[in-house]
């Protein structure tokens, strides 16, 4: 992988989960990350995504922007989201039981616990009146082909 980084601002609308995904894949193939972390990485950016824009609607302070970030070095990707609505930490939801019979299950949960499961790493941070998500995940690359 190449070392490099992006960052952008997103509209807070789900149409904006789209734009997310085209940005992930082009960040992807210009530092040569492969395309399973691609396709994790774009997945929980994804549902980070969908939850800010529809969890934060109606509250207040409503979000006004998301700031997404990317990074990555040799070994690594990092993806920070970054929001301006009230204090929330995803982190702090109870992992569902996922396990247990749907009747017997909470609503809720479901998608932060994917995205740790995706990840290597999830932190939360609460900086200034912002709200801080920082992903990373591994990169192994594919292993090369044995001759005979």
């Amino acid at each position: 992988m190449r070392p490099g980084s992006l960052s952008t601002k997103l509209n807070v609308h789900l149409r904006e989960t789209e734009l997310v995904g085209k940005i992930v894949r082009e960040f992807g193939q210009w530092h040569d990350v492969p395309e399973q972390t691609v396709f994790l990485v774009k997945l929980s950016l994804d549902e980070l995504v969908t939850n800010i824009v529809v969890h934060s609607a109606g509250q207040i302070p409503c979000v006004r922007e998301i700031v997404l970030r990317l990074t990555t070095n040799q070994h690594e990707l990092w993806a920070e989201v970054e929001d301006d609505g009230c204090a929330f930490n995803p982190l702090d939801l109870p992992i569902p039981d996922v396990a247990a019979p749907l009747q017997e299950r909470s609503p809720g949960g479901l998608g932060i616990h994917l995205v740790r499961s995706l990840m290597d790493r999830v932190n939360y941070k609460r900086v200034g009146q912002r709200n801080l998500l920082v992903l990373s995940k591994k990169v192994t690359q594919p292993s090369a082909v044995e001759l005979p």
